[in-house]
């Protein structure tokens, strides 16, 4: 099978999980918002997501992710990520938002994010990189529907403020109306200036497809990774500190190699945009690298985001200088 194939195969099956969703809609998740998206646990192991620490908050129905890395010496490495919850897209179903509230295993499998991506590498110029990754969120205060407060606040917003009567709408479900997307704004606000914590757990590994062939014989596995992360939001203040610790085991041509990588980001929420800097350290390559990141909330559902990176290459040994650019596409739920 040639690498395109692949990659083909993978638009299709983000379509596929799309129809799924939305014919088998479950009403506790029309409360997503399009804001402040984990990124993608499959991007991570291929070094794909624009930044290295990684966020613990609750994970959405159905994300996908263009990405694009800009490495110095003008070496570019285009990639495509498709996140989504198995549980919600493949018929579970929640009795309410009480029981998802209440009861710890079923918000459990509401907040499993199952990940697969495939990218373009320069470090390994004549193969197809791909990578699978599942991601549990174990707790997130901040969570709307687990946060009693903070949801009764976002419904406040997004309900309909008149009673549509018994012959339209069930008064439980949002409508689309004129104020949804100032509700929507108003809905983001309560929660940058919600206090609160979350952690997450997860694990990924990469493969390579030598020489583009996707045979039996021509694919092996170079990477396995599991992490944990942790992040508390300061509330008003906008501010989010941001903690992550990552074992990362690695195959090589020669030898294999293991360490630990860990760091901390600070991330500063606004209306339109969300900014962070990050260092960390990298027990593989025994640096310590940094970077600046941005995200736009410019267009519902859409998310443009940018960041500059300095890192040590863990296969080549060399400093490089990585700009990478791209877009995530919260497909979860419509916002008109």
């Amino acid at each position: 099978m040639e690498a395109n194939r692949l990659i083909n195969y993978l638009f299709l099956f983000g379509w596929l999980y799309i129809g799924i969703a939305q014919e088998n809609n479950t009403e506790a998740f029309r409360y997503k918002l399009d804001y402040s998206i984990p990124e993608s646990p499959a991007f991570a192991v291929l070094d794909a997501n624009p930044t290295t620490v990684l966020r613990a908050t609750a994970a959405q129905e159905v994300i996908t992710q263009l990405a694009t890395n800009f490495i110095s010496g003008n070496n570019v490495s285009p990639g495509l990520a498709i996140d989504f919850n198995p549980y919600f897209n493949f018929g579970g179903r929640l009795q309410n938002i009480e029981e998802y509230r209440t009861k710890y295993w079923s918000r459990f499998l509401a907040n499993l994010q199952l990940s697969l991506a495939t990218i373009n590498a320069t470090d390994f110029p004549d193969d197809m990189l791909f990578s699978g990754g599942l991601r549990m969120t174990l707790w997130d205060s901040k969570d709307i529907l687990y946060n009693k407060a903070l949801g009764e606040s976002i419904d406040r917003e997004l309900l309909p403020k008149e009673d549509p009567g018994p012959h339209h709408h069930d008064p439980g479900t949002i409508v689309e109306n004129n104020a949804l997307k100032i509700a929507y704004e108003k809905a983001k606000k309560a929660y940058r200036q919600q206090k609160g914590g979350a952690l997450s757990i997860g694990y990924a590994v990469a493969g390579r497809a030598r020489n583009n062939a996707f045979k039996t014989d021509s694919i092996i596995t170079y990477r396995h990774q599991a992490w944990i992360s942790g992040q508390y939001d300061f509330g008003k203040n906008g501010i989010s500190i941001n903690s992550m610790l990552m074992y990362r085991y690695q195959h090589g041509n020669l030898s294999n190699s293991d360490g630990v990588i860990g760091g901390i980001a600070l991330r500063k929420y606004g209306e339109k945009l969300i900014i962070s800097s990050e260092i960390y350290h990298n027990g593989q390559t025994e640096s310590i690298n940094f970077g600046a990141y941005a995200e736009a909330y410019l267009i519902p559902n859409i998310t443009l985001f940018a960041s500059l990176k300095k890192e040590v290459n863990a296969i080549t040994g060399e400093e490089e200088v990585l700009f990478k650019p791209g877009i995530k596409w919260n497909l979860s739920e419509s916002k008109k």
